[in-house]
């Protein structure tokens, strides 16, 4: 699918704030209402949108957010999709190149909640986390 620049102006305002409504988000590409939605359908039905989602607060929710890193100790990377699914700690969890295989961003309740997933996660990788003590964006 090739995007134009109203499609990517679009997403650009979707990625700052999923809640506007389509007439403000036609106000601003200078479309109406209702084509900016058939715009956004198309988008969500090719796979370039594929979700929306809540971004909280670590601080104000009390919680603690942890970038993992894992290093496989074999090759069956079907049991790191397994794992992604079964935990609702994991916020983004992407296949990397460069140092390690995965990279989770994960947000946690307490240290000991974090312990508990590496824990779990040493049964098919190694891991390294770094943990976030600021948000700059």
């Amino acid at each position: 699918m090739i995007l134009d620049t109203i499609d990517e102006k679009l997403i650009a305002l979707l990625r700052e704030n999923s809640k506007l409504s389509y007439k403000i988000l036609g106000e601003k590409v200078h479309m109406t209402g209702q084509a900016v939605g058939l715009r956004v359908k198309r988008l969500e039905d090719e796979g370039v949108i594929k979700r929306y989602m809540i971004d909280t607060s670590a601080k104000e929710m009390g919680t603690l957010i942890a970038y993992v890193t894992l290093t496989m100790k074999t090759q069956e990377h079907q049991k790191v999709k397994s794992f992604v699914m079964q935990h609702s700690e994991i916020i983004e969890a992407s296949r990397i190149s460069g140092e390690g295989c995965y990279l989770f961003k994960c947000e946690f309740k307490d240290h000991e909640s974090l312990n508990a997933f590496c824990d779990g996660v040493l049964l098919f990788a190694n891991y390294r986390v770094n943990i976030a003590t600021d948000r700059i964006k």
